[in-house]
């Protein structure tokens, strides 16, 4: 296993690709585990890896608005609740998907896409491009940011691995906006405050 601080990112993530192979790495969450979305053998084996059900596509992380419409259908009143909840917390957002994206990210054509915080995230995503980022836990077993327990869990089956020191140990918000009324589908959160956007 090849282990790395966050500033090495961008060359683990380029090693990853040349063998199709996903990486371990901290989000401003936590730990996920993912590849760029353009490299479908390294997301392929995700599934494989986590032991997870493949009708269970993975969220998708985007550096920008930019990258999000190449993803996704959302109109201008969409886009204003994503700024709002992408500006104030760590929320994913389920939309429809675009037809030309691969069914390893979208169920029955909708996305999930996440906009971090993070600008050292944010400036790797920029340069692979969106990446996939399911929880660094094999399915069935809970979540655990603890790094030496993710390493012995995926011992032999992750050979690529980004640590920071600063991990939260809470998942996103889900916040469906595929319907004339959004609704959460993961977490608590008041969706009043988005009447009025």
């Amino acid at each position: 296993m090849l282990i790395a601080p966050f500033r090495n990112a961008e060359e683990i993530f380029r090693r990853a690709s040349l063998c199709g192979e996903p990486v371990i790495f901290p989000t401003d969450t936590i730990y996920g585990i993912g590849a760029p979305i353009s490299d479908k053998k390294a997301n392929d084996k995700i599934f494989d890896i986590k032991g997870r059900d493949r009708s269970k596509p993975f969220p998708v992380l985007v550096s920008s608005f930019e990258q999000a419409a190449e993803l996704a259908l959302f109109d201008g009143r969409c886009h204003r609740i994503m700024d709002f909840l992408w500006s104030r917390g760590s929320f994913t957002i389920l939309l429809k998907g675009r037809k030309e994206i691969d069914d390893l990210y979208k169920l029955n054509d909708t996305i999930a896409l996440r906009l971090p915080h993070m600008p050292i995230l944010k400036q790797l995503i920029n340069k692979t491009g969106p990446l996939s980022a399911t929880s660094a836990n094999p399915s069935g077993v809970e979540y655990t940011s603890d790094t030496s327990i993710i390493m012995s869990q995926f011992k032999d089956l992750v050979h690529f691995f980004i640590i920071s020191k600063n991990i939260n140990t809470a998942s996103s918000t889900i916040i469906d906006l595929t319907a004339s009324k959004p609704a959460v589908l993961r977490g608590d959160f008041d969706l009043s405050c988005l009447a009025d956007i």
